[in-house]
């Protein structure tokens, strides 16, 4: 496996708690199950531990981040602000191919009954929307930030009482893109973000 391909196996297995928050990764079983040397996995849980998967404790090891609350806390407030500019700027520069990308996918989110399918669905929907924006810091920033949140809502209690609707908000999204309504956009994603975070609230009381 390529070295970037160890790096995002493993940060997928973190943010779908595949690894639990607070267990030790083993550079040696890795390294086995890869059959890699020892540097691209170095490399690849040094760049978790700068996300914040990840700790490295010398002389110690490797731990997965627990979840903190926080953490969640400070990463929506900042991830709050961000999405309404990633909606303006989705609308301004979005491309005929990737508005059809965006409707491919809401139509398999309104077939979809499965929770985990439709959470991997939404993940590629914001994905796409946030490569729109032409700005690779801004889909950097967001991807770091979606990363933290989606490992809570892998941790909740339910999942299945969130789903409502929420197809219902990506066709207004996707009508607010085709006609370029930048403010419509900005706000579209922000209600969607606020959405998301009382939904998290109410499984947690926080």
């Amino acid at each position: 496996m390529a070295d970037n391909g160890i790096y995002a196996e493993l940060k997928k297995r973190i943010v779908l708690l595949e690894y639990e928050p607070g267990q030790v990764l083993r550079e040696k079983d890795i390294i086995r199950e890869f059959g890699v040397s020892r540097t691209p996995v170095r490399e690849a849980l040094i760049r978790l531990e700068t996300e914040g998967l990840v700790r490295i404790v010398p002389n110690q090891g490797t731990f997965v981040t627990e979840i903190s609350f926080q953490q969640l806390r400070d990463v929506f407030e900042i991830r709050s602000f961000l999405i309404r500019l990633t909606g303006q700027l989705a609308a301004a520069r979005i491309t005929a191919e990737e508005l059809k990308q965006v409707r491919a996918l809401i139509e398999r989110m309104k077939k979809e009954k499965s929770a985990k399918t439709l959470m991997r669905l939404d993940s590629e929907l914001h994905d796409l929307i946030n490569r729109s924006t032409k700005n690779e810091v801004l889909v950097r920033i967001l991807g770091m930030l979606r990363d933290q949140a989606v490992r809570i809502w892998k941790f909740s209690p339910s999942e299945d009482e969130y789903w409502s609707g929420l197809h219902a908000e990506f066709d207004d999204l996707l009508a607010a893109l085709e006609r370029r309504d930048e403010k419509a956009c900005g706000l579209l994603l922000e209600n969607h973000t606020k959405r998301f975070i009382e939904y998290i609230r109410s499984q947690f009381s926080w």
